[in-house]
């Protein structure tokens, strides 16, 4: 219960609005110790991961890869369970996997004032490796630089996206929000071991048709997962940074 109170509190102090969960989902991928993939839809900071059937079902067709040693892609299957989607055993750990969900259906959250838009999820589990930071792959796309677990530069259609807002949700679902320089780049503060999820949206006002519903603009919304293990670790900056 503490720890629920302690989250909304911190989104509170960020200026996210709570009013509108369902405007507040997006995808990630986690990976077990076993090598398995899964992509999930929710909150991971609320710990929310949707059902199907359920909210689940509004993801209806997205696609996954794994990047190989030279950056190229292969795709891989994507089966739908009662909690997540399957992404199978990827034995390379070293591999980034990428998945992107483009059939989400226009939504009118005008008394949210977003508007009418067209979501687009896009999603990367990354190793912290310097290979890993080859290029952008996805519309948007969250990268670490250098496999540096502080600094990461932030893409949109490929070129650097300068006062992006980003999100940083902790393995205990502590939160902080940087924003990116003119050169799309941020530098965030990890202070425990585990899993950490990074999100970042960017509103383009380009209007179109989808499906036979009109919208405003596209809302995209990125994630990027990646884990440190546990053990000593260079960065013990306080929650206070």
């Amino acid at each position: 219960m503490l720890k629920k109170l302690l989250v909304h509190a911190a989104l509170a102090l960020t200026g996210l609005a709570l009013a509108f969960p369902a405007a507040a989902h997006y995808i990630w991928i986690e990976q077990d110790k076993s090598h398995h993939a899964r992509l999930y839809f929710g909150e991971y900071q609320e710990q929310e991961r949707e059902m199907s059937p359920g909210r689940l079902d509004e993801i209806k067709g997205p696609r996954a890869w794994v990047l190989d040693a030279s950056g190229k892609r292969n795709e891989i299957k994507v089966v739908r369970k009662e909690t997540h989607f399957d992404l199978g055993v990827i034995s390379d750990r070293s591999s980034p996997i990428l998945a992107e969900e483009l059939a989400y259906e226009v939504k009118d959250w005008t008394k949210h004032g977003i508007g009418i838009v067209k979501p687009m999820f896009y999603t990367r589990l990354s190793p912290l490796l310097e290979r890993s930071a080859a290029k952008p792959e996805l519309v948007l796309d969250i990268l670490p630089e250098n496999g540096s677990p502080k600094a990461f530069t932030v893409y949109f259609r490929n070129t650097p996206l300068a006062k992006a807002k980003v999100m940083v949700y902790a393995p205990n679902f502590w939160m902080q929000e940087h924003p990116t320089d003119e050169n799309g780049k941020v530098n965030i503060t990890t202070p425990w071991p585990g899993q950490y999820v990074l999100e970042v949206i960017y509103v383009e006002k380009q209007p179109g048709e989808f499906q036979g519903n009109k919208f405003e603009a596209f809302r995209h919304r990125a994630t990027l997962t990646f884990d440190i293990p546990a053990g000593p670790y260079e960065n013990k900056a306080s929650i206070g940074r």
